[in-house]
């Protein structure tokens, strides 16, 4: 009963405070109607408080109205059983293995939403062999250690895999309530096809043409160049878009606007979600990159790309894509390079003969704050 006497009290106090703005605002706006319109057209003053009226609720209007880039992704999650913690069991368990499900009927229908908005005609089907890639995903998942697999357990809450998805992997968020809890991932089978520093070599030259030039990644070393360590780093990147909802690193998937403007991770980044300040004066071709399109020529654009991309705050080329991916890619570049201890060298070849070397961007000065942020979630 304290507590709400306090907030009623500040209520009270509140709305006295507006409705003393708002009649300061008015006799302003009144005095400038007149000072505007009275000497030509002489009106009366109750046209005057008219027209004053209008602007004070044009006004209000505009200074409610939900701000941001519209997000077309909000009804699918909303009404999908797979982001109601009542759809899962057995969250109690401590063993990673046993939140490994193939595709069911719930999961088949998100995924086709999905494919629906973002225009794809894939429809995803059950995995065959399903023990085999479980056991495949098993290894992946038993590799990580702590704080990580604390992380996992407390917010990994189910996986499903299938083929045909339409990409690698999709992901998605579970709330108690109207509070985030956790995630799923559902990942396509066929990952399986690549090993790690193949599968992200393939995926970073998805974006260009085919040319003299060629993108080769390397993530792990030869021993380590695994298709299990290829998921490990696919499942860290769906759990960091995850983390971006649990965490309140960004605006929520589930508003139907969505703005990054008030968020510390994206400031001086990100002006929404598909514009970045960088646009404009530095990194002028970012918006014309789309991964799986091979839509860009490398060739006579390299310069303008790779050694523009080092000098901002992206920790790869991907993490530049879009605000979401900047911190899923920035997270799992953080438990790849920095926790980890692991490689990540990205080289241009032309005629097998290496022109251009990169590293991961995730210890860069401009990255700092995001590295922060990061290390909080991992060991709060």
């Amino acid at each position: 009963m304290k507590c709400k006497s306090i907030s009623l009290s500040f209520s009270v106090r509140f709305f006295a405070l507006q409705r003393k703005i708002l009649f300061d605002r008015t006799q302003v706006l009144e005095t400038q109607c007149r000072m505007i319109f009275e000497a030509k057209y002489k009106p009366k003053s109750e046209i005057c408080r008219l027209f004053v009226l209008f602007i004070l609720i044009f006004e209000t209007f505009y200074s409610c109205k939900e701000v941001g880039d519209p997000n077309p992704y909000a009804p699918v999650l909303t009404k999908t059983a797979l982001s109601q913690s009542e759809y899962y069991v057995g969250l109690e368990q401590n063993v990673l293995i046993s939140r490994i499900f193939n595709l069911d009927e719930e999961s088949k229908n998100y995924i086709n939403e999905l494919n629906r908005i973002d225009g794809f005609d894939e429809s995803p089907s059950q995995v065959n062999d399903f023990e085999k890639f479980r056991s495949v995903l098993a290894q992946a998942l038993n590799s990580f250690e702590d704080p990580v697999r604390s992380l996992l357990l407390k917010k990994l809450i189910r996986i499903y895999v299938c083929e045909n998805l339409g990409g690698s992997a999709v992901s998605g968020i579970v709330r108690d309530s109207d509070n985030p809890i956790g995630g799923f991932v559902i990942l396509d089978a066929n990952t399986l096809n690549r090993k790690a520093n193949e599968w992200i070599s393939y995926k970073e030259s998805s974006t260009f043409q085919k040319g003299s030039l060629k993108i080769k990644i390397k993530i792990e070393s030869e021993e380590q160049n695994t298709q299990t360590n290829a998921l490990r780093y696919i499942l860290l990147h769906e759990f960091g878009h995850i983390l971006s909802e649990t965490e309140k690193i960004g605006p929520s998937f589930f508003a139907s606007k969505r703005s990054f403007a008030n968020f510390d991770f994206y400031k001086e980044v990100w002006k929404s979600e598909k514009v970045s300040y960088l646009d404009e004066n530095i990194f002028s071709l970012r918006p014309k990159l789309r991964f799986y399109s091979e839509s860009f020529a490398l060739d006579p654009n390299w310069k303008q790309i790779y050694p523009v991309l080092a000098e901002t705050p992206f920790p790869t080329l991907y993490s530049a894509t879009n605000a979401d991916d900047f911190f899923a890619d920035s997270f799992v570049s953080y438990v790849h390079v920095i926790l980890d201890k692991k490689a990540w060298e990205l080289e241009i070849l032309e005629n097998n003969k290496s022109i251009y070397k990169m590293e991961n961007g995730i210890r860069k000065d401009s990255l700092l704050k995001q590295r922060k942020i990061i290390e909080r979630i991992i060991r709060p």
